[in-house]
């Protein structure tokens, strides 16, 4: 049954029958249980479905980053909601088909306002990954030591592979070991940066392909 904390407006939670009640994030909401689903979900569910699974396999190695580093939250949408929503958004699903092909260049893992990161190049040799990208800083010491945070992916696999602060803005230069199930395989690559102090982020860039 339903549970009263002194009054609706200092906070409720529990179930009465199918209604639910919980606060969340400061607002309480209500919301009614799913039922038991009693019959086969079709092609097109299933597509949803494993598509959704696809999103959270890939998310999953920078699930923490993207919690505390993708926009702002609005409301009740939290930024782990909008970091999804991009994910399933560019994850597209071919129904005729029955496919679902990630568009990589859309696909983004972190959102904010620092000064965005310029790739120069990327080169692959044998199990290490060189990524390289212009010192924008202009002489401001905080750019100067903001910190490069890089995805990588393999084509044809759900998982990513997160490099959390791999070397300072001044740098410009980092060499990756790509791991030993992404050798051999063509890799997508996307870099962002994280001020010092963990607080800001920039929006992450898609770097490119290499293979």
């Amino acid at each position: 049954m339903g549970k009263l904390y002194d009054s609706l407006l200092s906070g409720t939670s529990g179930r009465t029958g199918r209604i639910v009640v919980a606060n969340v994030y400061g607002n309480e909401i209500t919301r009614t249980r799913p039922r038991k689903r009693n019959t086969q979900p079709t092609a097109k569910q299933l597509l949803i479905q494993n598509r959704m699974k696809r999103c959270a396999e890939f998310m999953q190695s920078y699930k923490g980053y993207a919690c505390r580093h993708f926009g702002n939250r609005s409301g009740m949408r939290s930024c782990y909601n909008l970091a999804m929503t991009n994910l399933m958004e560019n994850f597209k699903i071919d129904h005729a088909t029955s496919s679902i092909t990630p568009d990589h260049s859309a696909l983004a893992f972190s959102r904010g306002n620092l000064l965005a990161a310029v790739p120069l190049s990327i080169k692959l040799s044998g199990a290490k990954l060189d990524i390289a990208w212009q010192d924008n800083s202009a002489g401001n010491v905080e750019r100067e030591n903001d910190l490069a945070q890089i995805l990588l992916a393999a084509e044809d696999e759900n998982l990513s592979f997160f490099i959390e602060n791999a070397a300072i803005r001044s740098e410009a230069f980092y060499s990756a070991n790509v791991p030993i199930n992404f050798q051999g395989k063509i890799l997508h690559v996307w870099m962002a940066f994280r001020s010092n102090d963990n607080v800001a982020v920039s929006n992450s860039q898609y770097i490119g392909t290499i293979a």
